[in-house]
């Protein structure tokens, strides 16, 4: 009897360690410090769009599409035809990252911030709009639909007269 108690403790080693290990792994995980930290973009993609008002309407056109889209302004300077957005959690469809020659869209725990530059030139405004994106994924990129979708009601707010549409396209 004391041969076969000791034969199944023997044979039950093994699995014994790696319980004790497992072990030991779950107490020095808790106590583990961060490996990986994000990092902002340097890589910022610019949508642009030009507008045929002063630089000061397309300003106050952009703060209000911000405001419309739900992005809270943390920094503007009018002077200089800049605006910033805060931080947000990035969309599901707003950033994405080339994996095997196609984009990989969902939800990647990214945070970006929207950069807007309106620069004044003959009469109309060009309307500069790009994602600085901090993230722990080293080639996350813009996909560009928010900063189209800022453009377009832009321009949306800007349009006031009726537009001229023709078989080429919309004239503004």
């Amino acid at each position: 009897m004391k041969r076969n108690f000791q034969a199944y403790i023997a044979s039950k080693r093994g699995q014994f360690v790696e319980v004790i290990l497992c072990i030991i792994v779950l107490l020095f995980q808790g106590c583990s410090k961060p490996l990986v930290t994000a990092k902002v973009s340097e890589n910022i993609l610019y949508i642009s769009g030009t507008v045929g008002v002063d630089k000061k309407e397309a300003f106050n056109a952009v703060r209000w599409a911000l405001k419309k889209r739900g992005y809270p302004i943390a920094f503007e300077n009018e002077a200089d035809g800049t605006l910033k957005t805060a931080w947000l959690a990035a969309k599901s469809d707003s950033h994405a990252f080339v994996l095997f020659g196609r984009y990989d869209l969902g939800v990647n725990g990214a945070y970006y911030q929207l950069d807007v530059h309106i620069e004044s030139a003959e009469g109309k405004s060009k309307i500069s709009i790009g994602s600085i994106v901090k993230s722990v994924i080293s080639n996350l990129k813009s996909t560009g639909i928010e900063e189209r979708r800022i453009l377009s009601d832009a321009k949306d707010y800007l349009r006031i007269s009726e537009p001229e549409i023709t078989n080429i396209g919309l004239e503004e």
